[in-house]
């Protein structure tokens, strides 16, 4: 089956327990969403390089891989449609190329075989830079399951074009499962000497807030049902988004940002975040433009 028809929830699989994670948080999204979920396993033809392993079948043992992981979603989340799709080839293209018709990614924070290597820039890196849908890296224990206890998203804002893509998603996951929201803008102190003629800090920061309470006034709207706050916290943005993400949900950031607000460029921050963040990270790409 090509990955290019794949439509609603997709959770990379590669056998690991990591892998088992991102099944369970996977099959959460896709209930509250009304979606179907589709697990992938890639398995590549060679081990190690150029050596070949012609005494082991791989793609027999792929299949059992994939096997297990949907027996795993069928008997952990009954009620939630799962098929499985066995891919031979570059795991990050292929998780690529379903997130070009799916409504969401979902991987583990580091993983064996086909997702080795996710944090330190490998299938992981590539999927959160390139994928055109959102990709939530299930780090933490958080329970996804019916019944689960309410809690937070948090979600970066930094007054970009693409933090109205990040407050989107966070209201939205936030609205789907009765959580609340807690839009955080990072901010670090600006010299004295750096500031506008006639221009303060304190009034820098006011002026900010009031423009973060401007972007959520229609997802507020849209979204009566979610309690949202905004707060401007001092400091640098990973250790801010960090603290704030404590005891979370779910993390929402952009994959990159415009730093309308000083210091919160969250392109150079998100992959520190998906590497050390306490709870699951959602990483939302800006809108592209025509011609992109």
């Amino acid at each position: 089956m090509s990955t290019g028809a794949i439509t609603g929830v997709v959770a990379g699989y590669d056998g690991s327990q990591n892998g088992m994670r991102a099944l369970d948080w996977a099959a959460g999204e896709a209930r509250a969403r009304g979606l179907p979920l589709t697990v992938i396993h890639v398995w590549q033809p060679y081990i190690g390089g150029s050596t070949a392993m012609p005494m082991v079948d791989l793609g027999s043992l792929a299949q059992q891989t994939l096997d297990v992981g949907v027996e795993h979603v069928r008997k952990n989340a009954p009620d939630v449609p799962v098929q499985g799709v066995l891919e031979r080839g570059q795991p990050a293209a292929k998780l690529i190329e379903a997130g070009e018709s799916a409504a969401l990614i979902v991987l583990g924070p580091r993983g064996l075989g086909g997702f080795a290597g996710l944090v330190l820039g490998s299938v992981g890196a590539q999927v959160v830079a390139h994928a055109s849908c959102p990709v939530v890296i299930a780090r933490g224990d958080q329970d996804q399951r019916p019944g689960a206890e309410p809690g937070r998203v948090v979600v970066g804002v930094d007054g970009s074009a693409a933090s109205r893509a990040t407050l989107e998603t966070a209201f939205a996951e936030a609205g789907l499962h009765g959580w609340s929201v807690h839009a955080v803008v990072a901010w670090e102190s600006v010299p004295e000497e750096e500031l506008p003629p006639l221009a303060d800090e304190a009034g820098m920061r006011k002026a900010a807030l009031a423009r973060l309470d401007q972007l959520m006034m229609p997802l507020r709207e849209l979204h009566p049902e979610v309690e949202a706050r905004g707060e401007i916290v001092i400091g640098p943005p990973r250790e801010v988004l960090l603290d704030a993400a404590r005891d979370a949900r779910l993390l929402v950031v952009g994959s990159r940002g415009l730093g309308g607000f000083r210091g919160l460029l969250l392109g150079s921050v998100s992959h520190a975040l998906v590497q050390h963040a306490p709870c699951p990270v959602a990483v939302v790409h800006p809108p592209q433009k025509p011609g992109d």
